[in-house]
């Protein structure tokens, strides 16, 4: 921290008591508060990460960083598929580590939750989540959720506000049901998340 200004330290010192808070005094406030700590978090570092670098969006340029965004959702989404192996129906199965499974997932959801702020798309809820439509098929689930990041990015850069809050909500389920396809929980996924982010902190 020795290269930071006092701003710097201070917004660092208050993203730091946002997660201890979060991480030890926790109350489960249920799945839509846990959903929304998720979407606030994720913008708080992400601010602090442009105050702390410098980044010049403008210099940048807004597009770039728009396609950008998307592009490393795409890759990280791949990352989860090849660590699972789902694709390679010649060979026997491999039990995976589910801490790998996790960092694959955290390192995606990531840019999930980003997309959603840029684009006022965090608003995801329980009752939305409950009406979604249940994927067993990992294979199919995969092709769903590349299909449906395409059509976010085109209605996201169309404007076309309610189709791409739509196609967001969907992605964002299918995500949540991809988790409990590779044996991860929700709670699991809320606390290593949290964990996680501490751990940049330091």
């Amino acid at each position: 921290m020795t290269n930071m200004n006092l701003y710097q330290k201070l917004s660092l010192l208050y993203i730091k008591n946002i997660i201890y808070y979060i991480l030890k005094y926790k109350v489960s406030g249920g799945l839509d508060m846990e959903l929304n700590e998720l979407f606030k978090v994720q913008e708080i570092m992400e601010n602090h990460i442009k105050k702390l670098s410098n980044i010049d969006e403008e210099i940048k340029g807004k597009e770039n960083l728009f396609d950008l965004k998307f592009l490393a959702l795409q890759v990280k989404t791949g990352e989860i598929a090849n660590t699972t192996k789902c694709y390679k129906y010649y060979k026997v199965k491999k039990i995976i580590s589910k801490e790998k499974l996790l960092i694959r997932y955290i390192d995606a959801l990531k840019f999930l939750l980003s997309i959603g702020n840029d684009h006022n798309f965090n608003i995801i809820n329980e009752e939305v989540i409950d009406k979604s439509k249940y994927e067993d098929n990992i294979i199919k689930l995969f092709s769903y959720i590349y299909d449906d990041i395409t059509d976010l990015k085109k209605s996201a850069k169309k404007d076309d506000y309610f189709h791409a809050l739509n196609t967001y909500v969907r992605l964002f389920t299918r995500y949540l049901n991809l988790a409990e396809l590779i044996g991860l929980n929700f709670s699991e996924i809320y606390s290593y998340y949290m964990e996680n982010i501490a751990i940049e902190l330091e």
